[in-house]
């Protein structure tokens, strides 16, 4: 049986180094993408540094790759903050959709040939692509274009036996969050003390989800019934919103 790979990007994020360590446990060779090139340090084969707006980064994971097929390809690039949409700069916008669209068509070339029969294609988005904040407008913008490229992609990735899946976790505990958080609070006027708060009200359970549930349900997409969900957004709210979609 031939070895298994996966490849994730954002491989020294909060939810990049559960997902690398999840990977690794279940027995699967895990190549570690950061523009760094740092390492998790969780049980990855080997880590290469990759700037994923750029695509010279297609050839640095081909040539990279461990032997073998490819179980699961993960793009968990995260955006830096901005400011309000009025006061951002019309460039980042642009930034942005590169890194996270941009970047996942590039994460994809770069492991086509590898790929084999319930290869998953996973992209990081987000809640705001759908229900956009003011106060995060790239976020916003990007995962916005980032669902439009994975429906896109339903069609050529399953003709190659693969599929494609949108994650889209909403705020989940990070230092990220905690970053978006401090914006959004000062924007309003508020404490971050404050705006925690009436962010955890909204969330039934009183509490985030960890990085280890996001990574938990992505993982999860190995098993082959996921095929089934080739092409869907999942969700992973933990019932915050409310909206059918």
């Amino acid at each position: 049986m031939a070895d298994r790979i996966a490849v994730v990007t954002g491989a020294t994020g909060t939810l990049g180094t559960a997902l690398v360590r999840l990977l690794a446990d279940r027995g699967i060779d895990v190549l570690a993408v950061s523009r760094s090139g740092e390492m998790p340090g969780v049980g990855e084969v080997a880590g290469i540094a990759a700037d994923l707006g750029d695509d010279r980064a297609i050839e640095r994971i081909r040539e990279a790759l461990p032997p073998g097929d490819l179980a699961m390809a993960v793009h968990g690039i995260g955006l830096p903050g901005s400011p309000g949409v009025m006061d951002v700069d019309p460039g980042m916008l642009a930034t942005a959709v590169d890194l996270k669209a941009g970047g996942f068509l590039r994460l994809v070339h770069a492991v086509s040939d590898r790929f084999a029969p319930h290869s998953r294609l996973v992209a990081i988005g987000g809640h705001l692509g759908i229900e956009p904040s003011e106060h995060a407008p790239l976020a916003g913008v990007a995962n916005a274009a980032l669902a439009n490229l994975v429906r896109q992609l339903v069609r050529p990735i399953g003709a190659q036996g693969a599929s494609v899946h949108l994650i889209a976790p909403g705020p989940f505990d990070s230092p990220r969050v905690d970053a978006l958080l401090a914006a959004k609070a000062a924007g309003e006027g508020i404490s971050i003390e404050d705006m925690r708060a009436r962010t955890l009200a909204e969330y039934p359970a009183g509490r985030l989800p960890s990085a280890q549930d996001v990574a938990g349900v992505i993982v999860d997409l190995l098993a082959p019934h996921a095929d089934a969900q080739h092409g869907a957004t999942i969700f992973l709210d933990a019932g915050a919103r409310r909206g059918i979609f």
